[in-house]
């Protein structure tokens, strides 16, 4: 009988998770009792040092990192409810300021990798009956008895010492079933399939969500006349980055974003999220940030191929200029990086060695309103 199927599954479940943390050396169980959380990972790196490897990697969303590390701190000292997700953390926000990025550098640092998450692709998910790819086909079709999901289980269950780690990524592309499937998952913590015999646990895991709702409003604002008109006499009286400024032009995207999502989400599924943060459009400043970022990254790939590549300081302002478009954030900086550097730095090396491989080294330096790469003699 299927109810009794899921009831001695549980029970098994259980059993084997009371026996794992007792033989981890765990404080003794009474198999009488109630279920157990997991013990909090420990991974030797700080509060401090999560926040700090975050600021280096995400530029100008410190109130998002700050969210993050309080999840982050209430999972360690395990203070979350045990009958639900260790956080539950909805992102919103333009395109390319972060989102998607924040939550993989996070499991960067909780676990082996930025990659090592389950990621579930919410655009793939915009039709009704595409639910069976997170719960499973029903009892009678194909697939039934293999439990097929796109959960990645060993990325969302952990380990004892190592949480898991869920993003669903553009999480309103999904279709409205999908979304009423997840109230399982962030109320309690589990899903249970729809053959009723297998449940995927979320309880010893970060959910993450990420949205860009509110973007196409904010990009109509950002190309309307009158913010065109506000932002040029900002910058002329020199207050364009000013602390006042910010603050009033990142209140009114918030107001937008948040007014989009209580339109958008039924009330049950808001009411069920630990931390909503949204995003802040990227500055001038951020840019030349992200442009430095990506290029230690391009000298990182430049360096497995033999090639030796310097870069001058002014080149990062140089790229940053030439045009970074607020409105694509840090995607528009890849483009440009990939134009203005990446392009030269390869017609350089090949012109110099062809398909040799052999070692040489580059300088790139910005001149004649250019970036031009240069050969340096050893």
């Amino acid at each position: 009988m299927p109810f009794i199927n899921d009831r001695l599954n549980e029970i098994k479940q259980q059993q084997d998770l009371k026996k794992m943390l007792q033989e981890d050396g765990s404080r003794p169980i009474d198999p009488s009792g109630p279920p157990e959380s997991l013990p909090a990972v420990d991974d030797g790196a700080d509060l401090d040092t999560i926040r700090r490897r975050l600021r280096h990697r995400i530029m100008g969303q410190n109130q998002a990192i700050e969210a993050v590390v309080r999840s982050v701190a209430i999972g360690r000292a395990g203070l979350n409810d045990r009958d639900r997700p260790l956080a539950n953390v909805l992102l919103l926000g333009p395109t390319g300021v972060g989102k998607t990025e924040l939550v993989r550098q996070v499991a960067g640092i909780l676990r082996s990798d930025p990659d090592d998450l389950s990621r579930i692709d919410m655009s793939s998910l915009s039709q009704e009956h595409y639910m069976a790819s997170l719960t499973g086909a029903p009892p009678g079709y194909a697939g039934a008895k293999e439990s097929f999901s796109l959960f990645d289980r060993s990325k969302i269950a952990g380990d004892p010492y190592t949480p898991g780690i869920a993003l669903f990524d553009e999480v309103e592309k999904a279709h409205r079933s999908v979304h009423r499937a997840m109230l399982h998952v962030l109320d309690n913590g589990l899903l249970k399939l729809a053959n009723g015999q297998e449940t995927i646990n979320f309880r010893n895991s970060y959910v993450f969500m990420t949205s860009n709702l509110g973007s196409a409003e904010l990009l109509a604002r950002s190309r309307s006349r009158v913010r065109g008109i506000l932002d040029k006499t900002a910058r002329g009286i020199g207050v364009s980055e000013s602390t006042v400024y910010r603050r009033v032009s990142l209140a009114n995207e918030g107001m937008v974003v948040r007014k989009a999502l209580e339109g958008f989400f039924e009330p049950e599924f808001i009411n069920r999220i630990d931390e909503i943060v949204v995003f802040n459009s990227l500055t001038g400043r951020d840019a030349v940030g992200v442009v430095r970022l990506e290029i230690s990254d391009l000298a990182r790939r430049c360096a497995l191929r033999g090639i030796d590549l310097a870069v001058d300081p002014a080149v990062a302002a140089f790229i940053a200029g030439q045009g970074f478009d607020q409105t694509y954030g840090a995607r528009s900086i890849k483009r440009l990086v990939r134009d203005q550097l990446a392009t030269p730095v390869a017609r350089a090396a090949l012109g110099l060695r062809g398909a040799t491989g052999e070692s040489v080294q580059l300088l790139a330096e910005v001149g004649d309103g250019a970036v031009a790469v240069i050969p340096v003699e050893s």
